[in-house]
Formats: C-alpha cells, structure tokens, sequence
C-alpha cells in the first residue's frame, strides 16, 4: 500500500512519516509539504492512502483530497487539522474519508485509525497458515513446525510458500516478517 503525508511543518511531516512507516501493510511512503510537491508525486504514481492536512500555504487539502480520488476512486483518506472541529466535508469526499484527526490530539488517534484501516495482511491466511505463521515468528525450524501441528515436512513447506505468496514476500523475507508481526502483536 502507497501512503502520501502532505503536512507543511517538517517535524509534523517527519514524525507522521515514521509512524506510517511502522506498519509492515505500508509498502510505500511519499511526503509533500504542500499542494505542489503533492501533486508532482502525483503525476508519477497512484496512492491507496492519504493524510491530509487541510491548511497548507499554497492551497486548500481538501481540493487535493478532490483530486486524489478523481484519480483513485478507492483512495481512503485521513484529514489532519489544527481545527479539524470546522472542517465542513464536501459530498465527494465523504465517502473516502476514514477519518479526520485533530492536531492537538495524540498520535495514537492516528495510529488507531490507521489500524482500522490497514488488515494486517496476515489476518487474510487461513487459520492453519496463521498457526504455521505464528510458530516461523516464533523461530521454530519446518521440522518443530511439523511436529508441533502433527503435519508432514511437505505440508508445512507447502504452507510456508503458500504464505509467502499470500503476502508478496520472498521466503528469505517470510521469518523477518513473521517475527515483526510477532513483536507488533505483543504490543500493549
């Protein structure tokens, strides 16, 4: 998933980009501090997620907002503003919206919605994977894994690659990721 911050203050700008970072759904992050550098992003590639702010010193974000989802109907947006009480959204909008944040609030009524928006993409394996998935984060070898379910060797293989497919991840890749997953989901 490609994500685009446009915010005007750097360390607003910076801090939500590391945020968006920390979670592994997030495959891209892009960051404008204005209306222009957003839209010459634009002009390059598509996003699937947008934090907007709604002030910026060349132009409204919402016109923005307007346009992303002229050019991705499925984009979800999130609006970020200092008065984000007033903010008056407009019927286009309305349905791409997932959610509008107060500046002055914390960061985790970002993180939070953020989370509602972004499926961890382990939660579309199927229970079985899961249960293979979460024993490769707990650094159990193909050989621990198969018997710890009572499988074979090849069944368990064949549901590492399976995994692997499902997430669009190499198998080198696959135990660093279930291992970050691993350490998200003990997270308070």
């Amino acid at each position: 998933m490609r994500c685009l911050i446009v915010e005007d203050q750097q360390i607003l700008l910076d801090l939500l980009g590391t945020i968006v970072n920390s979670f592994t759904e997030v495959t891209q992050v892009f960051k404008a501090a204005s209306l222009k550098e957003a839209e010459s992003l634009l002009q390059q590639r598509t996003m699937d997620l947008a934090i907007l702010d709604l002030l910026l010193p060349d132009g409204d974000g919402s016109q923005l907002g307007e346009s992303l989802i002229h050019h991705n109907p499925e984009i979800q947006l999130i609006i970020l503003s200092g008065s984000a009480d007033g903010f008056l959204c407009t019927g286009n909008l309305r349905k791409s919206i997932r959610g509008v944040i107060d500046k002055r609030h914390s960061f985790d009524a970002l993180r939070e919605c953020l989370q509602d928006i972004l499926q961890p993409a382990y939660q579309t394996l199927t229970p079985r994977q899961q249960d293979v998935f979460r024993l490769i984060g707990e650094g159990k070898s193909t050989k621990e894994i198969a018997n710890l379910l009572n499988s074979a060797i090849s069944t368990v293989e064949s549901h590492r690659k399976a995994i692997a497919q499902k997430l669009n991840i190499s198998g080198a890749e696959l135990v660093r990721e279930a291992s970050l997953t691993r350490q998200i989901l003990r997270q308070p």
